[in-house]
């Protein structure tokens, strides 16, 4: 699963990015707002680089991250799109990948389209990685949402299932997560890898 929704982001991705103008890759990206759109492919790019060459130490801390913007801030965004799209080749090619690396881009990827005021990431992308990570993450929660229901815990939550897969990878506040309907003691510090945002995000 992992390996194909990788692939078919990348492509999304990169067909989104070719293209813009100076302006759009200068726009600030709400949903991670240390970053401009230019920013993010950087980090696109320079993730798929260090997977491919064995780069990985201290991944996926923000020091990582930021390595593959700085090192990247002068190239051209075509030249990035062509470098991930070399790497992300050879990334194709293999078996198996890190289920981080496919929600890494899907996620970045929902970002972008958000900024550029584009659809929504289509559902058939993340409902499915959606019922993966809850059942993980969320093991004492029965999930009820738009798409049907999962897990099998004590605690109902009704939800609206994009919104709760934002969630999980810190694209959304502890004020927004607990105004979803609870039926008991809501698990916040369990939903998102990441730390909450400090202030709302509304897509």
């Amino acid at each position: 699963m992992f390996e194909e929704i990788y692939r078919e982001s990348r492509q999304r991705t990169v067909g989104l990015a070719m293209g813009l103008s100076a302006e759009d890759l200068a726009r600030t990206v709400p949903a991670c707002p240390e970053w401009t759109v230019h920013q993010l492919i950087a980090h696109l790019a320079g993730a798929a680089s260090d997977f491919t060459t064995g780069r990985m130490e201290g991944a996926p801390s923000q020091e990582w991250t930021a390595r593959h913007v700085a090192e990247r801030e002068n190239v051209p965004v075509i030249e990035l799109l062509e470098q991930w799209n070399a790497d992300g080749a050879r990334v194709d090619e293999l078996e198996r990948i890190p289920f981080q690396l496919a929600m890494d881009v899907i996620t970045h990827e929902a970002d972008l389209r958000g900024v550029l005021g584009r659809e929504r990431l289509p559902d058939a992308v993340w409902q499915p990685t959606l019922t993966w990570t809850a059942v993980r993450r969320l093991p004492e929660v029965t999930a009820k949402t738009d798409f049907g229901e999962f897990g099998d815990g004590p605690i109902t939550l009704e939800v609206d299932g994009y919104e709760l897969w934002r969630a999980f990878f810190g694209r959304r506040s502890r004020r927004q997560m607990e105004s979803w309907s609870w039926s008991g003691p809501a698990p916040i510090e369990k939903i998102s890898f990441f730390p909450p945002r400090d202030t709302d995000l509304v897509e």
